[in-house]
């Protein structure tokens, strides 16, 4: 029942602003879950330094955060009533179809993300993992691991992640962050809609639109931070609006500051998001020519470091920069006019199977083929080698166009591509379009923001899943230019076609399925942490079963090559030891300075009672020494030749 604290939370954060403060109940929405995602970050960032993050010290917490706001509710005469939405019902038949099929969507997306496991291979290794290190420890604190990304990588998310399994005890939750992050973002690009001038039709079409993202619908029962950084942006983009076009406020100010603060915090694909609106944003300001306007800027930037502020200084004990290690190798090392046209082309051509997506591959051969020969000639004109290891990521020996796929990291949108592709050409060539600035300016931004992640980071197919947020922010201008153009049967057309077309990434995840012999429903949760690494699964349960006869429950993980880290933390859970405990021993990077700090209850400071490593064939770790001592091999068992075999070392 504790899990329900901070959604009590942000409920009365909601009805404060709703009831009390008249913000209709869209904005009162997108206003409570910003002040929810500071809470949360402010709870973490505190009980961390007093290492008590505990469930203990967030429930705590969080009952403080409901008391305080019943303090407001009787200061304001304590009278509660409610305010029906401004779309009342009944509604038109047609559009009452669309939101029931945006009500499908997101139905089916939560009862998966509630019923599966978290599986992702990224989560595996670090986004999980780290939540698991931070709940042993009792605090957010830097610890030593052969995996970085643990440590580094920006956690707005996991904070999240790891509060909700504190309150609940297990990651049944999990997936729910970021299954939240679409539902409130819907609501964010309906009210960015009607600021770009919908009327009811075309706010619906966003609504439809954003709903229909592939990749939005798989990421919607993940526990990656995609769909999370979307809706700080989705927030931040809100309030931009609102205060260019409504005025200037202190409010307005402090909403924007803190979700480009909750966006940073996420991800950091939020710097290069943020950059061209903010710039947009920093222009309009100067032209204000207003000192005030000046000062509620500083107050935005002041808020937004703020809340990365304990981020930044752990990242600079680690390595000296506040952005952590360096990632050179996922980045662009040649920048010139060809490498930016032709990156664009390359990260465009990742949403080009759209027969595949209309379901239309029995009648119409694929254009993937033609898409790769197009660009192969856009690189030859350019005077680029199409496979230049320089432009790619390491992950990727050679640039090739993905098939549409139901997996989370690859899934590309190519029927939303080619709508906003129809809506900039519908801007460009419409004059009436043309008139409205705020159409050019807001497409303009996105433009540039998707030039620059294309610019500055090398391809791979995995770059899809960071091109979310644009999609997200492109389906209000899609629905305005839409509407504005096309006949209501064709834009409900449009619509409905989006609707039927997705129904296979809802029930067809390829590591979360809903049908078929592989359902999710009919495979035991344990079971489901191995989805995308099977052949792991009987390694690892034999490993545990040998750590149960040995009556050890505190294992170190001796290498970088035992990457595929939560199920172990799930293998442990599931023997029920209270003292389970996991490190990371003979860590040879930068974290190694790093103390590890370990929950009181947990056993601290006594060393590993067995290690687990991965090695090669040409590896005969038979004996290995660490900072706990020496261990030797007593156990192992053969994974593949490719894998390698999954050792346990214990004390000498």
């Amino acid at each position: 029942m504790l899990i329900l604290l901070p959604i009590l939370a942000w409920g009365s954060f909601f009805l404060i602003l709703h009831r009390y403060h008249r913000h209709p109940w869209r904005e009162a929405l997108l206003r409570a879950t910003v002040i929810w995602g500071v809470t949360l970050a402010v709870i973490t960032e505190l009980l961390s330094g007093l290492q008590v993050f505990t469930a203990l010290g967030v429930s705590l917490a969080w009952l403080g955060a409901i008391g305080l706001s019943a303090l407001v509710v009787w200061r304001y005469g304590g009278r509660l009533s409610w305010r029906w939405p401004a779309w009342r019902w009944p509604m038109p038949l047609f559009p009452s179809i669309l939101l029931a099929g945006v009500g499908w969507i997101v139905a089916i997306t939560g009862i998966l993300a509630i019923a599966s496991a978290p599986n992702n291979p990224d989560s595996m290794r670090y986004h999980m993992s780290r939540v698991m290190h931070w709940i042993q420890q009792g605090t957010v604190a830097h610890y030593p691991t052969h995996s970085l990304k643990q440590l580094y990588q920006n956690p707005g998310s996991e904070f999240a992640i790891a509060q909700f399994q504190l309150l609940s005890g297990g990651d049944y939750f999990a997936n729910l962050v970021q299954w939240g992050s679409m539902v409130v973002s819907l609501v964010g690009v309906s009210l960015i809609a009607r600021q770009l001038g919908c009327e009811r039709r075309g706010q619906i079409l966003a609504v439809v639109l954003c709903a229909t993202i592939p990749m939005g619908i798989l990421q919607g029962a993940s526990t990656q931070n995609d769909y999370v950084v979307s809706l700080w942006l989705v927030c931040f983009t809100y309030f931009s609006l609102l205060m260019v076009q409504v005025g200037v406020t202190q409010s307005t100010a402090i909403y924007i500051g803190a979700s480009l603060g909750l966006a940073i915090l996420s991800k950091g694909t939020a710097y290069i998001y943020a950059f061209p609106p903010g710039l947009a944003l920093l222009i309009w300001t100067i032209r204000q020519k207003r000192r005030y306007v000046w000062q509620l800027g500083f107050l935005a930037v002041a808020i937004a470091l703020l809340l990365n502020v304990g981020h930044y200084l752990r990242n600079l004990v680690l390595s000296g920069s506040p952005l952590g290690v360096d990632v050179g190798a996922e980045t662009n090392s040649i920048f010139s006019l060809p490498v930016v046209i032709a990156s664009f082309f390359k990260h465009l051509s990742l949403h080009a199977d759209w027969v595949r997506a209309l379901q239309l591959d029995d009648w119409i051969t694929p254009t993937t083929g033609l898409t790769e020969r197009v660009v192969s000639i856009v690189h030859t004109q350019l005077g680029l080698d199409l496979h230049n290891p320089d432009l790619l990521s390491p992950k990727s020996s050679r640039f090739y166009i993905p098939a549409i796929s139901q997996y989370e990291d690859t899934s590309g949108n190519p029927l939303h591509l080619m709508l906003i592709g129809l809506a900039l050409v519908l801007l460009v060539i419409r004059p009436s379009l043309r008139k409205q600035r705020e159409l050019g300016s807001y497409a303009l931004t996105l433009t540039a923001g998707f030039l620059m992640i294309s610019s500055l980071l090398t391809w791979s197919p995995w770059r899809t899943r960071l091109h979310l947020p644009l999609f997200v922010l492109f389906t209000p201008i899609v629905a305005r230019v839409l509407v504005k153009s096309c006949h209501p049967i064709i834009t409900g057309c449009i619509a409905l076609i989006l609707l039927l077309s997705i129904q296979p990434w809802l029930f067809k995840n390829e590591f979360k399925p809903i049908l078929g012999e592989p359902s999710i429903f009919s495979k035991p949760r344990l079971e489901q942490y191995f989805m995308s690494q099977p052949h792991l699964q009987t390694p690892y349960q034999s490993a545990m079963a040998e750590l149960e006869t040995l009556n050890c429950h505190q294992i170190g993980i001796a290498n970088e090559r035992l990457w595929f880290e939560y199920p172990i933390w799930m293998l442990l859970q599931n023997q029920r030891f209270n003292d389970s405990r996991i490190v990371h021993v003979a860590v040879e990077n930068l974290s190694n300075q790093a103390r590890p700090r370990y929950h009181p209850i947990s056993g601290a400071g006594s060393p590993p009672c067995a290690l687990l490593s991965i090695t090669s064939e040409a590896d005969e770790l038979e004996v290995l020494t660490t900072e706990y001592g020496t261990y030797q091999t007593a156990w192992s068992t053969f994974i593949s030749d490719r894998h390698g075999t999954l050792k346990m070392l214990v004390p000498n």
